[in-house]
């Protein structure tokens, strides 16, 4: 358990205010963080493809798969989106003794608990993985089935260090003390790799045999435990004094926050979410293709997710803990126009993004994945086009988790995950449709994009509708919102015809090195960028307006 204050240290009498931060420059420092995260992690995903043959390297990303359901089972979601407006409650009236032993109540529960499911998992890793992924029973895919379940149990143990981590991370964000839960993954991967990379070389020294893949997976474990564990502790025990964590081990089930939290949270726990599973649903339905094909698809849905980090998952991870305290005095007109003011403002940022990506899938996977193993003209088309197909949806996965927020600080978590989980079924049968079709792989990564056009719309109307509720009466306004996104659209269709004419042109011309790729990348941009920031201005968006004079005030400072 974590290295802890002792409950017999002076409590001060009255606790110092918090050093928030304002929720935009929250955002960007989180954008930032996430940004540099994904950029590592990238990277760490790249040097993987390019030293590990197909199979090894698909073993290694569906090793992923149980440790991930583990840790969003005990601690992923429920962890932020719960424990966060309940710590914030008893902290902002004044009551912390009550909020660090609810700290350390669940703290102590759910660690124990993961202890033992870890061990479990660990012994039943096999049978688990053939009835996930029914593929790999293959007697072809034997390599690719043994070194996963390898990769698997070194993995489990990690989850642990994410559990606790994430609990330090939600103090710290609750405190509105975003620097060092924002540095976590960048540390995580860049340990990862650090270790990992030596351990492979030195385990075939002189190219006298095979290199252990296995060593990949250590690093994780490693990573996990300095970037995702220690980090946080040191911040929260090097902050200000009276948010030093105070933990004593108990398991206090009748506390009432613990009762509380786990109302809240065994929704999201059981649910089967469309954002938690769609990775797993695709595991599901890529493990019968040949070596290889699963690594092309993760790889581009890797890079979406950083993208998705640097705009949509910042802007919810910052807006939650101001959505929760103006919900905790309730003040609901203030809670849902920053809703909706932040939902505009997403949507006009990640609209464009999305399609500029979708222009640059081919340059960029070539660019970053197009190296060793991996550098195969089939495995960089069929990676583009899967990127292609996942940044359709990457402004409907940043809004979706944004919506998602409001209901969470309502303290409404059944809602998000029952409509997700009647999502998740319908996209189950999509996925299975468009494989049988024969749109292969890059008609699951669009079968995902549909799944996130549909999980955000669908919560934006019923947050509109329980907005609308009396008790509230502060309704959401999503005719205000439909407002920019029409207007957004229509000059995202006039930026996508421009630069697609632009790529069409420019791909003749240059070759296939990768300075060209950067090349293609600059000059689609620019035409891009220009077409849309002109449209934007055309049709005056409100949003442009505010982006512009945000930047001529930068400027002049």
């Amino acid at each position: 358990m974590p290295v802890v204050q002792s409950n017999s240290s002076a409590v001060p009498s009255s606790k110092p205010a918090p050093r928030a931060t304002a929720p935009l420059r929250a955002a960007l420092i989180l954008s930032a963080l996430y940004f540099l995260a994904r950029f590592i992690g990238l990277f760490q995903s790249a040097l993987i493809t390019a030293l590990l043959p197909p199979f090894a390297a698909d073993a290694y990303k569906y090793a992923f798969a149980l440790p991930d359901f583990l840790n969003y089972l005990v601690a992923g979601g429920a962890m932020s989106l719960t424990f966060i407006p309940l710590f914030s409650s008893l902290w902002d009236k004044g009551k912390e003794a009550q909020a660090w032993r609810f700290y350390s109540a669940l703290a102590s529960l759910m660690g124990f608990v993961l202890v033992v499911l870890t061990a479990l998992l660990m012994i039943f890793a096999p049978q688990i993985i053939v009835i996930t992924k029914p593929g790999l029973a293959s007697a072809t895919k034997e390599g690719t089935f043994e070194t996963a379940v390898a990769m698997t149990r070194i993995m489990l143990p990690a989850q642990l260090f994410f559990y606790l981590g994430g609990l330090f991370s939600a103090v710290l964000n609750t405190f509105k003390r975003f620097g060092a839960s924002g540095w976590t993954g960048a540390l995580y991967n860049s340990v990862a790799m650090i270790v990992a990379v030596p351990m492979w070389f030195a385990s075939a020294p002189y190219g006298s045999s095979p290199h252990n893949p296995l060593s990949f997976s250590i690093g994780i474990l490693m990573g996990a435990f300095i970037g995702n564990f220690l980090l946080p502790l040191i911040a929260l025990r090097t902050g200000p004094a009276a948010q030093r964590p105070r933990f004593s081990f108990r398991i206090d089930l009748a506390n009432p926050s613990v009762i509380r939290f786990f109302k809240l949270a065994i929704p999201i726990m059981i649910g089967v979410s469309f954002p938690v599973v769609d990775v797993w649903v695709v595991q599901f339905f890529t493990s019968d293709l040949p070596a290889g094909e699963f690594s092309r698809i993760d790889n581009a849905n890797r890079l979406m997710i950083a993208a998705q980090g640097l705009l949509g998952q910042a802007a919810a991870v910052a807006a939650f803990p101001f959505l929760a305290s103006k919900v905790a005095v309730g003040d609901f007109r203030t809670f849902s126009e920053f809703l909706r003011t932040g939902l505009r403002r997403l949507l006009f940022i990640t609209l464009p993004v999305s399609v500029l990506l979708v222009l640059w899938a081919e340059p960029i996977v070539s660019l970053i994945f197009g190296w060793g193993n991996f550098n195969r003209t089939a495995a960089i088309e069929d990676t583009a086009r899967c990127f292609a197909m996942f940044n359709v949806g990457l402004f409907a996965w940043g809004a979706q988790a944004f919506v998602a927020r409001g209901f969470y600080a309502l303290g409404d978590t059944r809602t998000p995950t029952i409509y997700g989980t009647i999502l998740t079924v319908l996209y189950i049968g999509l996925c299975a449709v468009l494989k049988k079709m024969g749109f292969g792989i890059a008609g699951l990564a669009f079968a995902t994009s549909v799944g996130a056009a549909g999980q955000f719309v669908g919560l934006l109307i019923l947050l509109d509708h329980r907005l609308k509720n009396k008790r509230y009466n502060a309704p959401l306004g999503i005719d205000r919102i439909a407002g920019t996104l029409v207007r957004t659209f229509v000059s995202c269709f006039l930026m996508g015809v421009a630069g697609l004419l632009a790529l069409l042109i420019a791909r003749p011309l240059v070759g296939e090195t990768k300075g060209s790729q950067v090349l293609l990348l600059v000059w689609t941009g620019v035409v891009a960028i220009f077409v849309f920031t002109s449209s934007a201005s055309r049709f005056e968006i409100p949003e442009w307006a505010w982006l512009r004079d945000k930047f001529a005030r930068r400027r002049a400072r």
